[in-house]
């Protein structure tokens, strides 16, 4: 098979040594792919990708890369596939894109993994009631008196808001804990496929009124953008943990902080409407809380692009790709553009 060339079509010299590691590097040895990298020695954001675009064969994008549209590949004769280094591919490609023939595929299988690894720790923070007696940093001190109080995971309700990447993997982590009860708000899910996870499904009015632990995984659409606001925060129990390690805007922030500030629930919260918040923010009052700087999926980064070229070697050996995004998929990723 002649050697593939690929373009990391990025503008931005940050994102070079953030994803070409030796692991990356390893990989397109093995597959004899090119992999050319206009802004491995600067910034280039003025770079006319049009001039570039003919003589390659796929495509690499990661965040703030131009959309892949039908206009912008008319000058991509040779090129096949697009894969994404990160997770959701709406801010990277439109629906044009997926009529002209070229596949498209995406790490968020990756990414998901990490943010599932995260949202167990909220879980197992949660069941803890970590934020009632435990010394977190240099601030305060341990609440002997509250000692106790926490929850035996065998009898807790965790809810699960959405059933991607994210939902799954956590599914699988949580199983050797066997919560007392799964609920999975979502318009897809099988009843079979949530059997085989323990789990069942229902709406989001009740997973809120009975979890425990409530997570947010779904992705940002239109039909649920700010989604939960005073209503729905209302209906969760006292005492209940309100988890967001997805995406902000799918509730209404300042809804979110008067109830928690109300000290009827606690929250542990990975995404905010403003990135990073001001100094000032009530968040950093609250006693019951526990905060992390959009840093979830970090921790799989350096595996996003080995895992597209995996999926280009899939695709150039006419096999079927693990992460392909269809037109389908599409149309319920998150719009990283509704802010």
């Amino acid at each position: 098979m002649s050697i593939k060339k690929i373009l990391f079509i990025n503008a931005f010299q940050k994102h070079y040594p953030m994803f070409w590691n030796e692991m990356g590097m390893a990989k397109a040895e093995k597959y004899g792919f090119q992999i050319d990298f206009p802004a491995k020695d600067g910034d280039v954001e003025n770079i006319d990708w049009s001039k570039l675009l003919p003589e390659y064969d796929a495509l690499i994008t990661t965040w703030r890369s131009p959309v892949c549209s039908a206009e912008f590949l008319k000058n991509a004769p040779k090129i096949k596939v697009i894969g994404h280094c990160a997770g959701s591919v709406v801010a990277v490609v439109n629906e044009s894109t997926f009529t002209t023939g070229v596949k498209v595929t995406g790490a968020n299988s990756v990414m998901a993994e990490a943010v599932a690894e995260w949202s167990l720790l909220a879980t197992l923070l949660a069941q803890r009631n970590l934020t009632c007696y435990a010394k977190l940093n240099r601030a305060g001190r341990m609440n002997w008196a509250e000692a106790y109080n926490m929850q035996d995971i065998k009898k807790m309700t965790i809810a699960l808001w959405g059933m991607g990447d994210t939902t799954r993997h956590l599914l699988k982590f949580l199983a050797p804990l066997k919560p007392g009860r799964i609920l999975i708000v979502s318009n897809h899910a099988s009843e079979a496929e949530l059997s085989a996870y323990g789990a069942e499904k229902a709406t989001l009015d009740e997973a809120l009124q009975n979890a425990d632990v409530f997570h947010c995984l779904v992705g940002v659409t239109a039909e649920n953008f700010e989604r939960i606001g005073a209503k729905e925060f209302a209906m969760m129990k006292d005492g209940a943990t309100f988890v967001n390690g997805g995406r902000a805007r799918l509730t209404r922030e300042n809804d979110l902080v008067a109830e928690l500030q109300t000290g009827r629930i606690n929250a542990i919260l990975d995404v905010f409407s403003k990135e990073p918040f001001a100094e000032d923010h009530p968040f950093n009052d609250l006693d019951n809380v526990i905060l992390t700087p959009h840093n979830a999926g970090f921790t799989g980064r350096d595996r996003f692009l080995p895992y597209i070229l995996d999926e280009f070697d899939r695709f150039f050996r006419g096999e079927a790709m693990l992460s392909e995004v269809s037109s389908k998929r599409f149309a319920t990723m998150t719009n990283e553009k509704m802010r």
